[in-house]
């Protein structure tokens, strides 16, 4: 799914009362919470007051479930900025994405906003303590497994040395029709190459039921 409306105003996401509230609710509704990550339709870390929320989740989740993790699911696009890596800080965890190895192939894949670079992502990463690097791998008229596109990830892998790397490939239909899913076997050779190259564990992701869609029908709603 393409992200059409882009925004970081205060008007346009809950306030931090609001997140309070529904998260503290949340909470109350639950038996046993393992994790609590911020995730979901959006970049968490637009929020301008996004070190606000941490500092919530924080104390609610040592409030009532104090063995849980709390982590977060992010694009990475403002890891560059310092008071977001403060946020990131706080957290047990931190999953960022890095799907590609270059900065061409970040602008043909990602189509970043104006004033996101590939470089300052990847500087931003490797400000980050233990940081797990998520990664998407695909095929098609646009991909990123060719021998280069593979071979700079993996260097981008060893300058950042994430405390581990979590692979995958198409597991929900794309925004563009014409990209295709990876086979497990490719995704296994990545990650042997990267283990080998840098001594970064990698984990390959694969879907309980691949993902398949006969490229000739159009996507039902």
């Amino acid at each position: 799914m393409r992200t059409t409306d882009m925004t970081s105003r205060l008007g346009d996401v809950p306030t931090p009362d609001q997140f309070r509230q529904a998260l503290e609710a949340a909470l109350l509704r639950s038996m046993e919470i393992d994790n609590i990550t911020f995730s979901g339709n959006g970049e968490p870390t637009l929020h301008p007051r996004f070190n606000q929320l941490v500092d919530i989740a924080r104390e609610l989740r040592d409030r009532h479930f104090p063995q849980a993790n709390l982590g977060i699911l992010s694009n990475s696009s403002l890891v560059s900025e310092e008071k977001v890596r403060q946020a990131l800080d706080k957290l047990d965890f931190r999953i960022m994405k890095l799907d590609a190895g270059n900065s061409d192939a970040f602008r043909r894949i990602n189509l970043p906003s104006p004033g996101i670079t590939y470089q300052a992502i990847v500087d931003g990463l490797k400000k980050l303590e233990k940081v797990t690097l998520q990664t998407m791998f695909f095929n098609g008229r646009m991909q990123n497994v060719s021998e280069k596109e593979v071979a700079d990830w993996i260097a981008r892998v060893g300058e950042i040395k994430p405390v581990k790397a979590q692979i995958y490939s198409l597991h929900r239909p794309p925004a563009d029709t014409f990209l295709e899913e990876v086979p497990e076997e490719k995704l296994n050779e990545i990650a042997e190459q990267t283990e080998t190259a840098t001594g970064v564990k990698v984990e390959v992701i694969v879907a309980v039921q691949p993902y398949q869609r006969r490229y000739n029908e159009p996507f039902r709603k």
